[in-house]
């Protein structure tokens, strides 16, 4: 499949004379503003039959992200099972996303983990490949209060220069408060994202934006499930997989555009395909990877386990689901890009 270059130009608001640069630009101390505004999804990790991570699938699929919109990609985050990946694991992961992505568009890197040394590690490294960006999940073994939270984070924004986002991955429950996002925005230059994944995220949206002036840019996670309440309370990207990232990016346009029964209608069609999905986070994950293969991205949907295994009956509703959303995404594309096939 031949692929122009214009969509992921288009998407991330770079001009083909500066396509070697992401869309950025520094603030005072040295500190980089770093601009979202799009589909910035998360890599899968693929799997050999051996258990091992298979790079060159991998490449693959940061290509395919790019190459179908992208505004910025991002990884090894719960879509691409960190939580199953070991430490030189994800470290190469952050290598080959910024080796792969090659200043096309923003790379962020995910390097939460259970305690600030080993976070403070990781992120010092991320921003040494060129990361652009850093993605941290609070420690999440104890529940944190707030205070906690502004000092780990405090401790981070300290330590590098590049832009750090805050996930907020509290799935079932309300997560953090504003005031500490408003709170590190304040103190800090280089805090300029919150990344929600909680339930009802639209009026905390709103109050981020509204008390942060603003500076602080929200993004939208939850497999995108979200992403029309995303859009209308003033979020600025929003965080999928990439398997279907060209149905993300038409509803994007739609809704930018201001056609929002356009965007609304699309997003139905998807809504089936992302209820089913998101009942458990190892099933969201292995669908996304069916998706992948239906698609050629990558060679099989493999699963490190521990993972869930599924009856025949379900089985049979994945493979309609993925087969319509394949669909789905292959008239977005055409959509998106008149004249590709």
């Amino acid at each position: 499949m031949k692929v122009s270059m214009c969509r992921c130009l288009k998407k991330t608001g770079i001009s083909a004379d500066q396509s070697r640069n992401v869309p950025w630009r520094p603030l005072h101390g040295g500190v980089l503003m770093l601009r979202l505004n799009g589909i910035t999804p998360v890599m899968a990790t693929p799997f050999r039959e051996d258990g091992s991570i298979d790079e060159s699938s991998l490449r693959k699929e940061i290509d395919f992200s790019i190459e179908h919109g992208a505004a910025a990609i991002c990884g090894p985050g719960f879509g691409a099972e960190f939580y199953k990946l070991s430490d030189p694991e994800r470290y190469r992961f952050a290598e080959v996303l910024v080796e792969q992505a090659r200043r096309r568009v923003p790379v962020i890197i995910s390097t939460g983990s259970g305690s600030v040394y080993s976070t403070l590690e990781f992120s010092k490294y991320a921003e040494r490949l060129g990361a652009n960006c850093l993605m941290v999940v609070p420690p999440q073994r104890v529940a944190l209060p707030g205070s906690e939270v502004i000092e780990f984070f405090s401790q981070l924004c300290g330590a590098v220069q590049i832009p750090i986002m805050l996930q907020d991955a509290d799935f079932t429950g309300a997560g953090l408060p504003a005031h500490v996002f408003v709170d590190l925005a304040n103190k800090h230059s280089n805090f300029l994202f919150a990344k929600l994944e909680v339930t009802l995220p639209g009026q905390k949206c709103a109050e981020i934006i509204r008390r942060s002036s603003g500076r602080l840019q929200v993004i939208y996670g939850l497999g995108g499930i979200a992403m029309l309440d995303g859009l209308a309370h003033g979020a600025s990207a929003m965080m999928p997989g990439t398997a279907a990232i060209d149905t993300y990016v038409r509803i994007y346009e739609l809704f930018r555009d201001d056609k929002r029964s356009e965007a609304k209608a699309l997003f139905y069609r998807l809504l089936p395909y992302l209820t089913f999905a998101l009942q458990h986070l190892e099933l969201a994950i292995g669908i996304e990877k069916r998706l992948l293969v239906k698609r050629g991205v990558i060679p099989s949907a493999r699963m490190r386990r521990p993972t869930i295994f599924l009856d025949e009956e379900y089985e049979k509703q994945i493979e309609e689901l993925v087969n319509e959303v394949r669909d789905l995404s292959v008239e977005c594309h055409k959509s998106n890009c008149p004249g590709v096939s």
